[in-house]
């Protein structure tokens, strides 16, 4: 009887020392919340490691938003009704760091006004012919390229038509989108210049 006594009483002892057994519950993350907002679609940008749709809101804020779907140049301007949720991404090439953006989960077009006036090409034109450069009686300002998917800009030419072919004087690059800008574009070097970077280089 002593001999099971003091083995019950070292039993206790160690249960004692023994540091309790403690239940930890795993933290779940919470479905990220969706947004619904009216966006102007501006435009598509897939140049980088991650595409992204450029919208517009009604206060005329730049919205960009992360995608895995394309929404093609015919839609500029257009009125979208626009879901989205702030996603973590990984930025590549760097250990894999990770960064908060926004993520477009559905779109579609609906009906309604721009809240942001397009640049129409007759003013694009009117503009470039209102350059003192351009303005002479014979030339004539037409458009070679417009925007596309892989471009965001107006291509734009000078010149005047001579018995069997046209003679080009100056080309612009029009971008309607960040800002509206016109650029001086020399297509024999594949560069361009704004109009007073070009200004002050032709003074020297």
């Amino acid at each position: 009887m002593l001999l099971t006594a003091c083995k019950n009483k070292k039993a206790t002892e160690q249960n004692e020392k023994r540091p309790a057994t403690t239940t930890t519950m795993q933290h779940i993350k919470p479905a990220s919340q969706i947004h619904t907002d009216t966006l102007q679609f501006i435009y598509f940008e897939g140049n980088f490691d991650y595409w992204s749709c450029i919208f517009q809101n009604s206060s005329k804020d730049t919205i960009s938003l992360v995608t895995d779907s394309m929404i093609t140049h015919n839609f500029k301007n257009r009125l979208f009704e626009v879901k989205w949720f702030t996603d973590t991404l990984y930025q590549a090439g760097d250990n894999d760091s990770k960064f908060a953006a926004n993520r477009m989960s559905h779109f579609k077009p609906i009906k309604g006004k721009p809240f942001v006036a397009p640049i129409t090409e007759q003013q694009i034109l009117q503009d470039i012919r209102n350059i003192p450069e351009v303005q002479t009686e014979e030339v004539v300002v037409n458009i070679a390229e417009r925007p596309s998917d892989e471009k965001n800009y107006y291509l734009v030419q000078t010149g005047n038509h001579q018995a069997d072919h046209f003679s080009r004087f100056l080309m612009f690059k029009v971008y309607t989108y960040p800002k509206y800008q016109i650029n001086i574009y020399d297509a024999a070097v594949d560069t361009e210049l704004s109009l007073e970077a070009w200004r002050k280089q032709n003074q020297q």
